[in-house]
């Protein structure tokens, strides 16, 4: 038999669905005209290829890069709402008439509250301080209007399903920290390892726990929050710093895919999920059919990304191409090298694409593993393998620190002085060179973030190949230089930038005026058709 908390996690999970909060029949919904849509949806897709982002981070984006657009071109703040929810549902975010009609008022008081929030703050926003300030505020807002169209109902019942069953068994050792933050460092990493959540919706998640009233915060709440932003803000980023949260998210991470497991369980069974939690047999063959299921939707996943990653890559680089690399080899270096250019052009989204087609899907021992843990939680409610404690990362020296550094610089230098004497074989110039090791760099930052989609599956421990740790040691440089360069990129990225402030604008007022072109003949065709009658 399974315990209360087991129990309590399968009734949250049923109620999570988004068509069982969205299910009163009479309640009026959001609708947009669905030709607008298709055209609205294809221009998303696009977009989206250009600017890639998690699949999971996809809307949330979309809802801070309209509202960013609604305050450049100084709509009304109770406009708002309407507007960016019909945006959303042409975009294919949300779905054509699902989206209660009441959520429009909800939406601009979500807005106006961050917006009031900035003005209590004092700063004025022509500063560099105050523009970072209000960014900062304006993806806080995203998170929390996402959150409020559709609630992350299953997320919240799973981390606290996982801090529940995990956490007995967890010993933080640190003295400088209460019971209490104890609970919440390893609150947050259950949160960040199975949401995938990025630094605005940690947060969120952290500004909701230090003012646990701010989702119906007053006026008056609203302004004592605002005066003291800046201590707000750096009480939040001293509990994401948490020297030992790096560790508790992979300890977390390692048992993700069973808590995900569990839910798509209950989801796929709703009525019947109670009984066969309660049968160990029924559930070991329901788990397989969902990790084969999950294998093969991740496999899916991984391609389609490769895809996006392969045409941001290859757009990037034509760009590259057409603006820096041809006219430097044709008014400086005076030669065009097409070996160069062939293999700078072809060879990123070749490595990704092979990248991503050698990366494998977890086996049946997986599966078997699987299988082990969810029963434990499930009956025992903890997991047992989860023991021992985690003590304060160790505090090195100088000189070991020196050491290390000096290591690793030696080790940077070896990775991109070996592949710069290969470049130089083949004739590479200087400015070929360097956009070749750019891409290198940024194609294996992009195939480990794929490689890691399929690692979330994996509950059991790999052993290390030594020639798998020597080609991880060689590549760490360009890892790391990967990950820089892919942050700076998100900021420079010419296609969006002349996508949000050039075309889209202008784009979707067009859909907008097309949209109420349509609706307005429809209007005249009825009339038509009652005098007609």
């Amino acid at each position: 038999m399974f315990s209360d908390s087991t129990k309590k996690f399968i009734e949250q999970i049923r109620r999570s669905d988004p068509r069982v909060f969205y299910s009163n029949p009479d309640a009026e919904r959001l609708q947009v005209d669905s030709f607008v849509s298709k055209i609205a949806s294809i221009y998303e897709k696009v977009r989206n290829a250009i600017d890639y982002k998690e699949d999971h981070l996809i809307r949330k984006a979309a809802i801070f890069r309209i509202l960013q657009r609604k305050i450049l071109i100084k709509i009304n703040s109770e406009d708002v709402g309407l507007s960016l929810l019909k945006e959303l549902i042409r975009a294919g975010y949300l779905e054509n008439n699902f989206i209660y009609r009441s959520k429009v008022e909800e939406v601009n008081e979500i807005f106006e509250k961050y917006l009031a929030l900035f003005n209590f703050s004092g700063i004025k926003r022509s500063t560099d301080k105050g523009n970072e300030l209000f960014k900062w505020l304006l993806e806080l807002a995203a998170c929390e209007i996402e959150e409020c169209l559709m609630p992350p109902l299953a997320d919240r019942a799973m981390v606290e399903f996982m801090f529940k069953v995990m956490r007995p068994n967890i010993k933080l050792v640190d003295k400088d920290l209460s019971d209490e933050e104890k609970d919440l460092q390893i609150y947050l990493a259950a949160y960040k390892a199975l949401v995938k959540s990025d630094e605005s919706m940690m947060d969120l998640k952290l500004l909701k726990y230090m003012y646990p009233a701010w989702k119906g915060a007053s006026n008056t709440e609203i302004m004592t929050v605002g005066k003291k932003i800046y201590n707000l803000k750096a009480a939040i980023e001293k509990q994401k710093k948490y020297n030992l949260s790096s560790k508790l998210l992979q300890l977390f991470k390692k048992y993700t895919f069973v808590f995900l497991v569990l839910r798509d369980i209950i989801l796929e069974n709703p009525l019947e999920a109670e009984e066969i939690f309660k049968d160990p047999d029924e559930l070991e063959y329901h788990i397989r059919q969902v990790c084969q299921k999950s294998y093969i939707r991740v496999r899916t996943k991984l391609r389609r990304s490769i895809v996006r990653v392969t045409i941001y890559l290859f757009l990037t680089k034509m760009l590259l191409a057409l603006v820096l690399e041809l006219p430097y080899d044709y008014y400086i270096a005076q030669e065009i090298a097409y070996t160069a250019l062939i293999i700078n052009a072809l060879f990123p989204p070749a490595l990704i694409f092979m990248l991503g087609i050698f990366i494998k899907i977890p086996s049946g021992k997986n599966t078997k593993r699987v299988v082990a843990v969810a029963k434990e939680a499930i009956y025992s409610d903890a997991i047992g393998e989860v023991k021992g404690g985690l003590g304060k990362v160790v505090k090195r020296s100088n000189l070991a620190l020196i050491i290390f550094y000096s290591l690793y610089f030696i080790l940077f230098i070896f990775s991109f002085g070996l592949l710069i004497y290969i470049l130089d074989l083949l004739h590479f110039n200087i400015f070929s060179k360097l956009i070749f090791l750019l891409f290198l760099s940024l194609v294996s930052f992009f195939g480990i973030k794929m490689r890691n989609k399929i690692t979330e599956l994996v509950v059991i421990d790999r052993s290390q190949n030594p020639i798998f740790f020597l080609v991880n040691l060689f590549i760490l440089p360009f890892l790391n230089a990967g990950h820089w360069l892919s942050e700076k990129f998100s900021k420079i990225n010419v296609f969006v930038f002349i996508l949000d402030f050039i075309i889209e604008a202008p784009f979707k007022i067009f859909l907008e005026v097309i949209e109420d072109w349509l609706a307005f003949l429809r209007e005249k065709k009825d009339e038509m058709y009652d005098k007609s009658v």
